[in-house]
């Protein structure tokens, strides 16, 4: 008898992992019958997980940190033992911003990654008024990445800018309306605004942290504790999704089925391009290589690293999200991020994992090589670009 599972998911392109299991039967081959359920928030997801109306779901990677912490609003404490991916996320502004410092302040597009000191000196020659950007939720990637891109810049939270929670398909509508003057979200959002002409990306997470973190796969404590079977087979089913997913030919069919109306509802053009390397910032320039723009398995991206954890808490209480840091983080992040069950779902499939839980350094300039696994591991570059990221 087939186990039952609702998994929730929010339609952006690194839910790929999800739809792959689903549509190339990983999930059936371990004994799992899923539902997708497409969810309208982060938020949403949060407490339908944590009431038990979902099993499991697809989750920014500080969420169940946040949870587990009692900083959420819940309070519900809950567990990741999958990463989703690395990468795949973006700073969009509007164009009339962007088109302004182009024409002022050309210099401040002239740096790699483009940082926000021309979003300042608009701000500064004209009639001051408040910026507002839209963050798709308080405890995740993007909050951080958003809040670290715009101080470098010199503008003020709170003065300068407002930050507000938007979800995630909600943010190009929001630019168009003019509700918002830029956003940080994953895709296909950053690609629909360049391709309807109303914003234009400024950094992508690729950029500012090459390699970081995204999304996991989140479940309660006591979910994880009462099946600890059907979390296995779950984490087998996604391992081999993952990897499936690194064969370019396998991103081109994962593209088209991730346009159909229950996952993203969006054209082709809009998904294709990014998971395959392709990336367009603005509509009227040429698409750029970023090959790692989505990573689903290379470099060890489905592991819960202790150190991405240490990062998120670090973050947190940066932030104002956290007031004091928890006097023994290293029990907690083993609580949260649960490497052993990765590390058996892996043995089980005789893939390679990483026999240790922190990495020595997020700032690497070229590809180099694990070999603290259980056989070495190629893994990529992780430069970070800001230093405000390099907390923790």
């Amino acid at each position: 008898m087939k186990q039952e599972l609702r998994i929730g998911f929010l339609p952006l392109t690194d839910c790929a992992v999800l739809v792959a299991a689903l549509e190339r039967g990983f999930f059936e081959k371990y004994g799992l019958h899923v539902t997708l359920q497409r969810e309208v928030s982060w938020a949403n997801i949060r407490d339908r997980v944590a009431f038990g109306e979902l099993d499991a779901a697809h989750m920014l990677a500080p969420m169940p940190l946040a949870a587990t912490l009692g900083i959420d609003g819940l309070g519900i404490p809950m567990q990741a033992a999958f990463s989703l991916g690395l990468n795949g996320s973006a700073i969009t502004v509007a164009s009339p911003l962007m088109e302004a410092i182009r024409q002022h302040y050309p210099q401040a597009l002239c740096t790699s990654p483009v940082r926000s000191h021309g979003l300042k000196h608009l701000l500064s020659a004209q009639t001051p008024r408040k910026l507002v950007f839209g963050c798709v939720y308080p405890f995740s990637q993007h909050h951080y990445l958003l809040q670290a891109w715009l101080q470098d810049g010199g503008l003020v939270l709170g003065q300068d800018v407002e930050i507000r929670v938007i979800p995630p398909q909600q943010m190009v509508e929001s630019l168009a309306q003019g509700q918002i003057d830029g956003y940080c979200a994953g895709e296909p959002w950053n690609q629909q605004a360049v391709s309807r002409g109303i914003g234009q990306v400024a950094v992508t997470s690729y950029d500012l942290w090459n390699n970081g973190p995204e999304k996991v796969l989140g479940v309660t404590q006591a979910w994880a504790e009462a099946n600890p079977e059907t979390h296995q087979a779950l984490l087998c089913a996604l391992l081999e999704a993952a990897h499936w997913l690194e064969e370019p030919h396998n991103r081109v069919r994962i593209a088209e089925l991730l346009t159909r109306p229950e996952y993203l509802d969006v054209p082709l053009a809009l998904i294709q391009p990014p998971l395959l390397g392709r990336y367009r910032y603005a509509p009227d320039e040429p698409e750029r290589l970023l090959p790692d723009f989505n990573v689903f398995a290379r470099y060890a991206a489905n592991f819960p690293w202790h150190s991405h954890g240490a990062y998120f808490l670090a973050q947190m209480h940066a932030t104002g999200q956290l007031a004091t840091l928890p006097a023994d983080p290293v029990a907690l992040l083993a609580k949260v991020y649960c490497t052993p069950l990765y590390r058996l779902a892996a043995e089980t499939l005789s893939l390679p994992y990483p026999t240790v839980d922190y990495l020595s350094s997020v700032h690497c300039l070229a590809p180099w090589v694990l070999r603290d696994a259980s056989q070495p591991i190629a893994m990529g570059n992780s430069y970070v670009a800001l230093e405000r990221l390099r907390l923790g």
